[in-house]
This record gives C-alpha cells, structure tokens and sequence, in this order.
C-alpha cells in the first residue's frame, strides 16, 4: 500500500501524547461521503449546527466525529489522508476534552455576530476559511493571509484544543500553532466580529466567487489554465483590479476576464495602460475602458 506521509506524521505525534483523543471536523456539504467514509470511528458524530442526523439539514452539516489514535490507523484515517489533500472537507482535531464537551466547545463557534448583530453560520471549519481566520503564516494558497481573528477570539476558539491540522488549496497540509492550551468557553453570544473582519472574510472569498462567475459565463477563457492553479490566477488578477479600485463583483469578474483576454498585454501595452490608469483616477469606468481596448 502506497504511504501516506500525512497520516505518518498525525501518528507520530499521537504517540508522543497517548493522553490525546482524536477527532475530525467533517463537511456533509463538501463531501456527501461524510461523515459516514469515516468508517473507524467510535461511531460519535454530532451536526455542529446542532441538526437531527439524517434530516436535510444535516446532509449539508459539518460533524464532529470520533476518531481511533492515527497510531491504530484504518480507512477512516486513510480516507482522511487522500481525501483531505483533494477538496476543503476535513480537518483534525486533538484534544484531551471527551467528545461531548468538545462538541460543546467548538458548537459555540458555528455562529457568529456581525456588527449589526446579525447572526449568521461561521464556516471555521472549511479549510480554505480556517488558514485566513488564524493567520498560517507557512499556507501560501491564502488570498487574504491573516489573522481575521485577534488574540482573544484565536484563544477562544483554541478552546480545549491540543492540535489542529488541516490542508490547503496545494493539498499540503498545515499544522495550527496551539502554543499555549487555554481553557474552553462558555459564550453568553456568539462571537461579534468587527466590520473590518467581516470585510476581510468577505475578500477572502472573493476569488472563489469570481471563479465560479467566470467558469459560469466564459468557461472557454479558463481552457488554457490547469483547473489547479485557476484559483490562484484570480486571486493574483484580483490584486489588480483591486490596484484600479473595481470593487462590484461585475466590474471583478470583468477584470479576470480582460486578463485572461490580454495576458502580458494587460500591463505593457500603452494603451490599455492608459485606459487603467483612467480607471483608476476615476475618470472612466471600467466597463466603457473594456469597449476602447485594442482587439
């Protein structure tokens, strides 16, 4: 059988801590395989959003599932092992909390306040969300690098936790700095995040969602580009249009497109230099610089 470094390192470590217990944060909605492809577990697994198993809601539920030590191994870990470096649907978690007031902890979590005091789902456990909001400083996928969250809110979330891996958008996988263990919470409320949190998070997905608009409406464009690294090409042509000042989604997805249009052309051809340039003083919008581009 074909080695899996990953899981050879999660083992490693459980046996310097013997006392850890070991769990998953499984995403139903990134994987319908979970949390049932876990087959090694104890067989605890609770919907963070607090849903009934087996109701639609969660189908599409991240779960805290019991796990064996890595040192044991089986097709759970496995599983975990290939399936974690493919999609954002898992992420491992040590603690030396039991399962219930582990569940307790992190269920906390699931909410979150915006500053109007709306409350809305907190996705911490999607792996493309957990690098930004903790600020990894050694995860080069991260469009928006971090930390979202301050000192006292990356305290309480580490709440009771020992470790937390998880992988990045590259399939490499990440190890949390849980330097100091700190004691788990009791929220009155969910967490309240500042405006320019909130904004920060919103940026972080961007790229995703510009992604989705250009495979969506000009999928041809993208032809040329391996489907690994498109994530990565928006997030880099986002930093100029960003640079311009394009702000609305249209005038975003545009921008990639004109990229993917002109390539190098894009900022070395003098003309549509200029026309960017105007773009950017505000003295003409971009989708009226998109009809004076040069064929």
């Amino acid at each position: 059988m074909e080695k899996m470094p990953d899981l050879e390192t999660l083992a490693l470590v459980a046996q310097q801590h013997p006392l850890w217990h070991w769990y998953a944060i499984a995403d139903s909605a990134q994987s319908k395989a979970l949390p049932g492809a876990l087959t090694d577990s104890s067989g605890q697994a609770r919907s963070l959003l607090g849903a009934t198993q087996g109701s639609p809601l969660a189908e599409k539920s991240p779960h805290l599932v019991a796990m064996s030590s890595p040192v044991r191994g089986g097709a759970g870990w496995e599983w975990i092992a290939r399936m974690g470096a493919r999609q954002p649907c898992v992420t491992v978690v040590a603690s030396q909390l039991p399962f219930d007031a582990l569940f307790d902890q992190l269920k906390q979590f699931a909410e979150i306040r915006l500053p109007d005091d709306t409350e809305m789902f907190f996705a911490f456990w999607d792996p493309a969300i957990l690098g930004t909001l903790i600020g990894q400083r050694d995860d080069a996928t991260l469009h928006i690098k971090g930390p979202v969250l301050d000192d006292e809110q990356r305290a309480m979330l580490y709440g009771g936790l020992s470790g937390w891996w998880y992988w990045d958008r590259d399939g490499a996988m990440h190890s949390v700095a849980i330097e100091v263990q700190t004691p788990t919470v009791r929220l009155i409320k969910p967490l309240k995040l500042a405006q320019h949190q909130v904004d920060e998070l919103v940026e972080a997905s961007m790229p995703d969602h510009v992604l989705y608009y250009v495979d969506l409406n000009q999928p041809f464009l993208l032809n040329d580009i391996p489907a690994n690294e498109r994530y990565g090409y928006v997030s880099r042509a986002l930093s100029g249009a960003r640079e311009i000042g394009l702000e609305t989604m249209k005038d975003l997805v545009n921008y990639v497109c004109v990229s993917l249009i002109y390539g190098a052309r894009l900022n070395q051809d003098g003309g549509i230099v200029a026309l960017l340039t105007r773009v950017k003083n505000r003295e003409l919008r971009f989708s009226a610089a998109m009809e004076l581009m040069p064929s």
